[in-house]
């Protein structure tokens, strides 16, 4: 037998596939957010050397890092499920889809604080005793100074963990949520046919990377232009 390819159960596929654009964005652009915010406080307490927090920033990397983000969803997962078991909670609240969003959130803020921590090196430490000179105070300068100048480095890193939360989101169905694929992948019942089913999601998640890499390059070169006329 053949190999067959049937275009009209591949746009079906499609029109599926589309119909959880939603679903993706909200594990992707609420981890990025959360993770981003988590991961700058992270990258300014180990390239600041705050008394008291630097250790912990330090460990917080390297041990995320070092768990793959599939173990890190069944962790997650299994804590708050003991968590409903000891205090007598009923674990048909439990949402997992709040679990998934947090796991990527943690873990985007992993990858994120060293890529920030990168672009906050990338400034020139003479910025400090120039800001001091006109009278600014140390979160001043990082504020109006630092962060700014560091754009141009971080604004790529963001993207391409952007992309990165984008395709982990997919992992999502192994804590039980029907996403993208897996929900495509349920349309094929009774006919197998699992090509179309996957090239289509294949072609939806490569024009979603398209998409936020054009939109990082573009938000790159603004920054530089503005950076380039305000420096």
């Amino acid at each position: 037998m053949g190999l067959s390819f049937n275009s009209s159960f591949f746009f079906y596929e499609i029109t599926v596939g589309l119909s959880y654009i939603p679903l993706v964005a909200l594990l992707s652009v609420i981890p990025l957010i959360g993770g981003l915010a988590l991961g700058t406080v992270l990258a300014l307490c180990r390239v600041y050397h705050i008394r008291g927090w630097e250790g912990f920033a330090q460990g917080y990397v390297v041990v995320l890092r070092s768990i793959p983000l599939l173990l890190q969803m069944f962790l997650a997962y299994f804590f708050v499920k003991a968590l409903y078991t000891v205090f007598g909670w009923d674990q048909r609240f439990l949402n997992k889809l709040v679990i998934v969003i947090f796991t990527l959130t943690l873990d985007a803020a992993g990858v994120l604080s060293e890529g920030i921590r990168s672009a906050l090196l990338a400034v020139e430490k003479g910025q400090f005793e120039a800001g001091y000179s006109v009278g600014l105070t140390g979160l001043d300068i990082i504020r109006h100074i630092v962060i700014p100048q560091s754009l141009p480095v971080a604004v790529p890193i963001v993207g391409s963990v952007f992309i990165g939360i984008i395709k982990g989101s997919s992992a999502a169905y192994l804590l039980g949520v029907v996403e993208m694929i897996q929900g495509t992948a349920m349309k094929t019942a009774g006919n197998y046919r699992y090509l179309e089913a996957y090239c289509a999601v294949a072609l939806i998640y490569w024009g979603l990377t398209f998409l936020v890499e054009r939109a990082t390059w573009l938000a790159e070169k603004k920054v530089k232009l503005y950076l380039g006329g305000n420096l």
